[in-house]
């Protein structure tokens, strides 16, 4: 097995970029009246905190002092996951808050917190000792975020179809 050098700032960029996505898809949606919950500017003020620890430690951290050796595979692995990063975009938001019925903003809210989970998954597997404390709290607090999504999404479907 082959190892290289690679260097973990993108991953926490990329995360950063995530959480003002999101935060600013769950504000959009929370202002709209006929989704306008609570429950997502509640999500919102979570993702703008984390966004603000994550952009914390990219001022922390210069490039020099966050590159590992790493297996070449698991390397290109994390370089795809970031690549093929989805951006919740301006014309995304626009569409969700014009468009898109409850349930394909949920999938869309999935997404946007099964990304979180995984990405902070990632995080913690490659620097296990970065911010151990506010990542296990985030993780937490994105996998709550997942749960409570896919119950919304679940309790918000018709009964129809549901094997009842």
């Amino acid at each position: 097995m082959s190892t290289v050098k690679w260097n973990g700032r993108n991953l926490i960029k990329t995360i950063a970029e995530n959480e003002k996505a999101a935060t600013k898809l769950y504000r959009a949606i929370a202002a709209e009246a006929r989704i306008g919950e609570q429950f997502f500017e509640l999500l919102a003020k979570d993702e703008e905190r984390h966004e603000k620890i994550y952009n914390a430690l990219l001022e922390k951290f210069t490039k020099s002092n966050m590159d590992l050796e790493l297996e070449e595979s698991d390397a290109e692995y994390v370089d795809i996951l970031i690549e093929n990063n989805t951006l919740f975009d301006d014309e995304l938001i626009e569409k969700a808050k014009k468009i898109f019925t409850k349930s394909q903003i949920f999938d869309i809210a999935e997404r946007a917190e099964r990304d979180a989970v995984l990405f902070v998954t990632e995080l913690q597997r490659l620097y296990p000792d970065l911010a151990k404390e506010e990542m296990e709290i985030i993780l937490k607090e994105e996998k709550a975020h997942l749960k409570k999504v896919l119950e919304r999404k679940r309790d918000s479907q018709p009964m129809f179809g549901r094997g009842m």
